[in-house]
């Protein structure tokens, strides 16, 4: 299949594009001008240059032609403010998705959230970016009968190249590890795990709904504070903190991002998600719907992970 996919260079995107490589597909990468491309050049694709937050559709259009399917990972997970959050995760997936109607793909896959959908108990997305990605599933639903779409929600992904939880990891390797004083459980998803939904996706029927990608078992944080001790082989102490404490956190890196004009790494959103809600769900849609089974469960995932960071000296 000749497939175009956005976001190669970042973390997910990059392990789709080496499982695209290796299921035989013809792959074609869009990247930015300032994108670092080293996962990508050992692998036979074609890249193309192209700013999909600036991109308009006849743009867009002319890249996706002679293409049979259109994967889009591409998106902001830090922001400075809610409108650079619906400009890139809203408005450029629309645009796309037009283009790729436009240019007459037949299937689109599209890598939203369950931050779309919200928390447990919730009545929606609870956070600036929660709604983007919800506004986009909107803007994509409005194509349908055009275009083929597949909307895959990922909860929280880890593995090799992620760089959101090696802060984590060099904690549990000096022998703390601070979580929040919450009884919310997690259901994080390891990287392959998220790539052979996406990979398998590109086949499968077409869903009614979106499709919940986590992993079914359900862990508390102190469970995952000792499954990082075990993989970085150092039993520490595991530090509680109130809520509040993590808020505040965020605050603070925000206030500091604004002084430097960067995304924050940590925000009150990404604080708030970690210790006041809880993010769970049943992948038994998804089971069925894909063809898919989860296969890295959270001990194996940390080890491995751990263990490409050492690879790489990044801990």
């Amino acid at each position: 299949m000749r497939v175009f996919l956005t976001g190669a260079t970042g973390f997910l995107g990059s392990h789709v594009a080496e499982a695209l490589v290796r299921a035989g597909h013809d792959l074609t990468c869009s990247v930015r001008k300032d994108s670092r491309t080293r996962w990508l050049e050992p692998l036979e694709v074609r890249m193309t240059g192209l700013d999909l937050a600036t991109a308009e559709r006849g743009e867009l259009a002319s890249a996706l032609s002679g293409h049979d399917a259109l994967i889009h990972c591409a998106a902001l997970t830090r922001a400075r403010n809610e409108g650079e959050f619906m400009a890139v995760n809203a408005g450029a997936t629309g645009r796309i998705g037009a283009a790729a109607v436009e240019a007459e793909l037949r299937r689109m896959v599209f890598i939203s959230s369950l931050a779309a959908r919200g928390p447990d108990d919730s009545n929606g997305p609870v956070s600036p970016y929660g709604r983007s990605k919800s506004e986009a599933e909107r803007l994509l639903a409005g194509l349908d009968g055009a275009l083929e779409i597949v909307t895959l929600r990922p909860g929280g992904i880890y593995g090799p190249r992620d760089s959101d939880l090696l802060p984590l990891f060099k904690m549990a390797a000096r022998g703390n590890v601070v979580v929040p004083r919450s009884s919310r459980t997690l259901q994080p998803v390891y990287v392959s795990d998220v790539v052979s939904a996406v990979v398998a996706a590109l086949a499968a029927p077409v869903p009614r709904a979106p499709l919940p990608v986590v992993h079914p078992e359900r862990h508390s944080w102190e469970s995952l504070a000792g499954c990082l001790g075990e993989a970085v082989g150092r039993r520490g102490r595991v530090l509680r903190i109130p809520p509040a404490m993590f808020w505040t956190a965020g605050l603070i890196s925000e206030v500091g991002a604004r002084v430097t004009g960067r995304a924050p790494a940590m925000d009150r959103r990404r604080a708030r998600d970690l210790s006041h809600y809880q993010w769970t769900c049943d992948v038994t849609a998804t089971r069925l719907g894909l063809g898919w089974e989860p296969e890295v469960g959270l001990h194996r995932g940390l080890a491995s992970t751990a263990a490409w960071y050492r690879e790489r000296e990044w801990l």
